[in-house]
Protein backbone atom coordinates (compact mmCIF):
# COMPACT_ATOMS: atom_id res chain seq x y z
CA UNK A 1 0.00 0.00 0.00
CA UNK A 2 1.71 3.15 -1.09
CA UNK A 3 1.71 6.13 1.84
CA UNK A 4 -0.57 8.56 0.82
CA UNK A 5 -3.05 5.82 0.25
CA UNK A 6 -2.41 4.56 4.21
CA UNK A 7 -2.61 8.07 5.53
CA UNK A 8 -5.77 8.36 4.05
CA UNK A 9 -6.99 5.53 5.59
CA UNK A 10 -6.12 6.35 9.02
CA UNK A 11 -7.54 9.65 8.64
CA UNK A 12 -11.25 8.06 8.52
CA UNK A 13 -10.33 5.58 11.18
CA UNK A 14 -12.22 6.24 14.69
CA UNK A 15 -9.12 5.04 16.32
CA UNK A 16 -6.43 6.58 15.06
CA UNK A 17 -5.39 10.49 14.75
CA UNK A 18 -2.71 12.05 12.50
CA UNK A 19 -1.68 15.59 12.69
CA UNK A 20 1.41 17.46 11.63
CA UNK A 21 2.38 21.29 12.16
CA UNK A 22 3.63 22.77 8.96
CA UNK A 23 6.37 25.63 9.52
CA UNK A 24 7.94 24.15 12.29
CA UNK A 25 9.43 26.62 14.84
CA UNK A 26 12.69 26.93 14.17
CA UNK A 27 14.08 26.43 17.72
CA UNK A 28 12.32 22.98 17.31
CA UNK A 29 13.83 21.80 14.04
CA UNK A 30 16.18 18.72 14.32
CA UNK A 31 19.44 19.01 16.71
CA UNK A 32 21.60 18.97 14.01
CA UNK A 33 25.21 17.79 13.83
CA UNK A 34 23.86 14.25 12.65
CA UNK A 35 22.31 13.59 15.95
CA UNK A 36 19.32 11.83 16.50
CA UNK A 37 17.40 11.82 20.03
CA UNK A 38 14.37 8.92 21.38
CA UNK A 39 12.52 9.43 23.85
CA UNK A 40 9.85 6.82 26.02
CA UNK A 41 7.59 9.11 28.25
CA UNK A 42 4.36 7.44 30.03
CA UNK A 43 3.13 10.79 30.80
CA UNK A 44 0.04 9.70 32.87
CA UNK A 45 -2.58 11.99 30.97
CA UNK A 46 -0.46 14.80 32.10
CA UNK A 47 -1.43 14.07 35.96
CA UNK A 48 2.00 14.75 38.01
CA UNK A 49 2.94 13.17 41.29
CA UNK A 50 1.22 16.22 42.67
CA UNK A 51 -1.85 14.97 41.28
CA UNK A 52 -2.15 17.92 39.31
CA UNK A 53 -3.01 18.17 35.03
CA UNK A 54 -0.46 19.61 33.66
CA UNK A 55 0.49 18.94 29.99
CA UNK A 56 2.64 22.36 29.86
CA UNK A 57 5.21 20.18 31.90
CA UNK A 58 5.02 17.25 29.92
CA UNK A 59 6.01 19.90 26.79
CA UNK A 60 8.76 21.85 28.52
CA UNK A 61 10.54 18.80 29.15
CA UNK A 62 10.35 17.60 25.60
CA UNK A 63 11.17 21.38 24.65
CA UNK A 64 14.37 21.40 26.88
CA UNK A 65 15.84 17.11 25.71
CA UNK A 66 14.29 18.09 21.78
CA UNK A 67 14.12 14.56 20.58
CA UNK A 68 13.52 13.65 17.15
CA UNK A 69 11.14 10.64 18.37
CA UNK A 70 8.60 10.99 21.57
CA UNK A 71 6.83 7.37 22.23
CA UNK A 72 4.10 8.46 24.80
CA UNK A 73 1.98 5.90 26.64
CA UNK A 74 -1.57 6.82 28.59
CA UNK A 75 -2.68 9.75 26.14
CA UNK A 76 -6.48 10.71 26.34
CA UNK A 77 -8.36 12.60 23.35
CA UNK A 78 -11.26 14.16 23.92
CA UNK A 79 -12.35 12.63 27.16
CA UNK A 80 -14.03 14.11 30.08
CA UNK A 81 -11.02 13.55 32.39
CA UNK A 82 -8.72 16.00 30.76
CA UNK A 83 -11.08 18.37 29.63
CA UNK A 84 -12.00 17.31 26.27
CA UNK A 85 -8.42 17.96 25.00
CA UNK A 86 -6.79 16.15 22.03
CA UNK A 87 -3.32 15.43 24.07
CA UNK A 88 -1.10 14.24 21.36
CA UNK A 89 -2.15 16.91 19.13
CA UNK A 90 -1.76 19.56 21.74
CA UNK A 91 1.59 18.37 22.66
CA UNK A 92 2.24 18.49 19.01
CA UNK A 93 1.69 22.24 18.87
CA UNK A 94 3.57 22.78 22.16
CA UNK A 95 6.60 21.20 20.51
CA UNK A 96 6.38 21.89 17.12
CA UNK A 97 6.33 18.05 16.26
CA UNK A 98 3.80 15.79 14.04
CA UNK A 99 1.79 14.09 16.28
CA UNK A 100 -0.05 10.60 15.82
CA UNK A 101 -2.29 8.98 18.31
CA UNK A 102 -3.81 5.43 18.11
CA UNK A 103 -6.60 4.59 20.97
CA UNK A 104 -6.46 1.24 22.73
CA UNK A 105 -10.39 1.64 23.91
CA UNK A 106 -12.84 4.17 23.87
CA UNK A 107 -13.02 5.95 27.51
CA UNK A 108 -14.72 8.89 29.37
CA UNK A 109 -16.89 9.81 26.57
CA UNK A 110 -13.11 10.32 24.54
CA UNK A 111 -10.44 7.56 23.46
CA UNK A 112 -7.32 6.32 25.45
CA UNK A 113 -4.24 4.98 24.07
CA UNK A 114 -0.44 5.94 22.86
CA UNK A 115 0.78 8.09 20.90
CA UNK A 116 3.78 9.51 18.93
CA UNK A 117 5.41 12.63 18.38
CA UNK A 118 7.91 13.10 15.56
CA UNK A 119 9.98 15.83 13.86
CA UNK A 120 9.83 14.14 10.15
CA UNK A 121 6.49 13.96 9.13
CA UNK A 122 5.56 10.13 8.77
CA UNK A 123 5.31 8.09 5.62
CA UNK A 124 3.18 5.60 7.26
CA UNK A 125 1.49 4.61 10.11
CA UNK A 126 -0.11 1.13 11.56
CA UNK A 127 -2.07 0.48 14.43
CA UNK A 128 -1.77 -2.97 15.89
CA UNK A 129 -4.28 -3.79 18.93
CA UNK A 130 -2.63 -6.01 21.72
CA UNK A 131 -3.84 -8.26 24.44
CA UNK A 132 -4.46 -6.96 27.69
CA UNK A 133 -7.14 -8.93 30.20
CA UNK A 134 -7.02 -6.08 32.38
CA UNK A 135 -6.94 -3.08 29.76
CA UNK A 136 -7.28 -3.37 26.21
CA UNK A 137 -3.56 -2.69 24.11
CA UNK A 138 -2.07 -1.16 21.41
CA UNK A 139 0.39 -1.06 19.49
CA UNK A 140 1.76 1.80 16.83
CA UNK A 141 4.45 1.56 14.59
CA UNK A 142 5.02 4.50 11.85
CA UNK A 143 7.45 4.08 9.18
CA UNK A 144 9.86 7.17 8.17
CA UNK A 145 12.45 7.64 5.26
CA UNK A 146 15.39 5.95 7.13
CA UNK A 147 13.93 3.95 9.99
CA UNK A 148 10.64 2.53 11.41
CA UNK A 149 9.56 3.39 14.90
CA UNK A 150 6.78 0.90 17.11
CA UNK A 151 5.37 2.46 20.05
CA UNK A 152 3.37 0.61 23.22
CA UNK A 153 2.41 0.32 26.36
CA UNK A 154 1.92 -3.48 27.40
CA UNK A 155 -0.20 -5.01 29.75
CA UNK A 156 0.61 -5.72 33.22
CA UNK A 157 -0.01 -9.75 32.71
CA UNK A 158 3.27 -11.22 32.00
CA UNK A 159 1.10 -13.70 29.71
CA UNK A 160 -0.03 -10.79 27.68
CA UNK A 161 3.21 -8.88 27.71
CA UNK A 162 5.04 -12.15 25.89
CA UNK A 163 2.23 -12.07 23.51
CA UNK A 164 2.60 -8.69 22.93
CA UNK A 165 6.31 -9.22 22.36
CA UNK A 166 5.77 -11.78 19.83
CA UNK A 167 3.27 -9.96 17.38
CA UNK A 168 6.18 -7.06 17.99
CA UNK A 169 8.59 -9.30 16.06
CA UNK A 170 5.97 -10.57 13.44
CA UNK A 171 5.17 -7.15 12.59
CA UNK A 172 8.41 -6.02 12.31
CA UNK A 173 10.10 -9.19 11.18
CA UNK A 174 9.87 -8.48 6.85
CA UNK A 175 10.82 -4.06 7.51
CA UNK A 176 14.20 -3.73 6.16
CA UNK A 177 14.86 -0.32 7.46
CA UNK A 178 16.32 0.29 10.74
CA UNK A 179 13.34 -0.42 13.72
CA UNK A 180 13.52 0.99 17.04
CA UNK A 181 10.89 -0.13 19.41
CA UNK A 182 9.71 2.18 22.33
CA UNK A 183 7.41 2.09 25.48
CA UNK A 184 6.30 1.24 28.87
CA UNK A 185 6.43 -2.36 28.97
CA UNK A 186 5.79 -3.25 32.57
CA UNK A 187 8.19 -5.76 32.76
CA UNK A 188 11.24 -5.57 34.63
CA UNK A 189 14.72 -6.56 32.96
CA UNK A 190 15.24 -9.85 34.08
CA UNK A 191 11.89 -10.87 33.06
CA UNK A 192 10.98 -13.51 30.21
CA UNK A 193 9.65 -10.93 27.79
CA UNK A 194 12.78 -8.48 28.16
CA UNK A 195 14.91 -11.81 27.85
CA UNK A 196 12.55 -12.43 24.35
CA UNK A 197 13.08 -8.90 22.94
CA UNK A 198 17.04 -9.00 23.56
CA UNK A 199 16.71 -11.96 21.40
CA UNK A 200 15.69 -10.21 18.19
CA UNK A 201 16.48 -6.55 19.23
CA UNK A 202 19.31 -4.37 20.98
CA UNK A 203 19.00 -2.85 23.87
CA UNK A 204 19.80 0.84 24.11
CA UNK A 205 18.65 2.34 27.54
CA UNK A 206 20.11 1.16 30.77
CA UNK A 207 18.61 -1.46 33.20
CA UNK A 208 20.13 -0.20 35.98
CA UNK A 209 17.95 3.19 35.16
CA UNK A 210 15.27 3.12 37.47
CA UNK A 211 12.43 4.58 35.80
CA UNK A 212 9.12 4.20 38.27
CA UNK A 213 7.94 5.89 40.61
CA UNK A 214 8.94 8.89 38.98
CA UNK A 215 9.22 10.83 42.79
CA UNK A 216 11.36 7.77 43.93
CA UNK A 217 11.87 5.32 41.38
CA UNK A 218 13.09 1.03 42.21
CA UNK A 219 12.54 -0.26 39.54
CA UNK A 220 13.01 -0.37 35.59
CA UNK A 221 9.76 -0.62 33.18
CA UNK A 222 10.50 1.82 30.40
CA UNK A 223 12.93 0.79 27.50
CA UNK A 224 14.52 2.06 23.73
CA UNK A 225 15.66 -1.15 21.85
CA UNK A 226 16.50 -1.21 18.22
CA UNK A 227 16.99 -3.61 15.30
CA UNK A 228 19.18 -3.39 12.24
CA UNK A 229 17.98 -6.37 9.67
CA UNK A 230 20.64 -5.18 7.23
CA UNK A 231 23.98 -5.40 9.51
CA UNK A 232 24.63 -5.52 13.70
CA UNK A 233 22.97 -2.54 14.78
CA UNK A 234 25.73 0.49 14.84
CA UNK A 235 26.04 0.50 11.16
CA UNK A 236 23.78 3.55 10.69
CA UNK A 237 23.25 5.14 14.52
CA UNK A 238 26.08 4.75 17.02
CA UNK A 239 24.63 5.20 20.76
CA UNK A 240 25.80 8.71 21.81
CA UNK A 241 24.25 8.60 25.54
CA UNK A 242 21.23 7.03 27.14
CA UNK A 243 19.53 8.83 30.37
CA UNK A 244 16.87 8.81 32.62
CA UNK A 245 15.79 12.67 32.77
CA UNK A 246 16.11 13.73 36.72
CA UNK A 247 12.03 14.75 36.41
CA UNK A 248 10.16 13.69 39.55
CA UNK A 249 7.31 15.28 39.30
CA UNK A 250 5.39 15.82 35.66
CA UNK A 251 4.48 12.22 35.93
CA UNK A 252 4.45 8.96 37.50
CA UNK A 253 7.29 7.88 35.24
CA UNK A 254 10.37 9.29 34.25
CA UNK A 255 10.70 9.97 30.99
CA UNK A 256 14.18 7.99 29.14
CA UNK A 257 16.29 9.50 26.64
CA UNK A 258 18.90 7.85 24.02
CA UNK A 259 20.85 10.38 22.03
CA UNK A 260 22.26 8.54 18.67
CA UNK A 261 24.91 9.48 16.30
CA UNK A 262 23.58 9.05 12.53
CA UNK A 263 25.89 7.55 10.03
CA UNK A 264 26.23 9.60 6.36
CA UNK A 265 25.11 7.59 3.40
Amino acid sequence: MKPILTLLLIAFSPFFALSQTENLPKAHTHTGGGEFGIMTFNIRVGKGMDQVNNLQRSADIINRERPDIVALQEVDSVTVRTGGRDQAQELGQLTGMHSVFAAAMEFNGGKYGVGLLSREKPLSVRRIPLPGREEVRVMLIAEFRRYVVAATHFSLTEADRLASAEILLKETAQIDKPVFFAGDLNALPESATIKLLEQHFTLLTDKNGFTFPADTPDRCIDYIFARNPKAPFGKEFKVISTTVLPEPLASDHRPVMVKLKLNSH
